[in-house]
């Protein structure tokens, strides 16, 4: 079992790293063009060797003839390196799968790669993955932290807004009264449809819902946040459509780049740093000052 990695249900991942290390011993050699085809080599024979004492087990303790019983071992992937971060939370990097070349990044029950990130971001998570796993130094880890923090105060709204779907606006919608700007909602409005109704009352508040489409059920949307403003507003909602050069100006104005760092990917890189026992790097005094890391 010493060799075991990850095991679950119906799957276990073996390391063969001593074995390798021993055939390069003994003269063999192994490299990157090679080792793939070792490496299903010895998996074959371990595959054949599993099944043999598969067969025992169901003939001696279950009395089932091997040919009629319908358990199997079979080799699926090869992965260059794999993360253990705790129960079903692994990531891995397969470069084989089914005796078939591949290059995929598999990962199982990370935070940092949880379907609420944007683009930029998910690509971010996906590298400091990859970085982890191919066994790059911390140091140099961190700095890629810390720039790409800064990158993000740089960079478009839409590519740092959180993606979702719009749903039910007229169920929780209440419109605005003559004389207000805003409409007001029902109880446990979901965010989304706030954000939404928050952009279409913009528009029609500066008097563009007739230049420029409103949001509806069904668009997608990218959820911003937002610092005080004159518009009380903590979030609104920017549609893949073209936004108005006004409302495009206010929320560049008023991004609350640091909340949106923190609620989409810092705390998931802080938990990933402490499942790897590492101490997170200070990023700057505003963003750090809120935790004890």
């Amino acid at each position: 079992m010493q060799n075991v990695i990850i095991s679950d249900t119906d799957s276990v991942y073996i390391g063969l790293g001593s074995i390798l290390k021993h055939m390069q011993s003994q003269g063999i050699k192994i490299n990157d063009i090679n080792k793939n085809e070792i490496i299903l080599k010895i998996t074959d024979q371990i595959q054949t060797e599993s099944n043999n004492n598969l067969n025992t087990i169901v003939r001696e303790s279950f009395n089932i003839n091997p040919k009629k019983h319908y358990f199997q071992l079979k080799q699926e992937v090869i992965a260059k390196g794999i993360l253990v971060t705790g129960k079903r939370r692994y990531a891995m990097y397969i470069t084989n799968k089914e005796g078939v070349a591949v290059e995929e990044l598999d990962m199982k029950g990370l935070e940092l790669m949880k379907s609420n990130m944007n683009k930029r971001f998910k690509k971010f998570g996906e590298q400091l993955i990859k970085d982890v796993l191919f066994g790059k130094d911390k140091i140099e880890i961190d700095q890629t932290i810390i720039d790409f923090y800064k990158l993000v105060k740089t960079l478009d709204p839409k590519e740092l807004g959180k993606p979702t779907g719009v749903k039910q606006i007229a169920s929780y919608k209440i419109p605005a009264r003559a004389g207000e700007m805003f409409s007001t909602f029902k109880t446990k409005a979901p965010s989304n449809t706030k954000a939404a109704v928050r952009y279409n009352d913009l528009l029609k508040f500066r008097k563009l819902d007739k230049q420029y489409e409103s949001i509806i059920e069904g668009d997608k949307i990218f959820i911003i946040n937002l610092k005080p403003n004159m518009y009380k507003l903590e979030t609104i909602g920017l549609p893949n459509a073209k936004v108005p050069d006004e409302i495009e100006k206010f929320v560049k104005t008023y991004i609350d780049v640091d909340e949106i760092f923190e609620s989409l990917l810092l705390n998931k890189l802080k938990e990933l740093y402490k499942d790897l026992k590492w101490d997170f790097p200070p990023l700057n005094a505003n963003i750090t000052k809120f935790f004890n890391l």
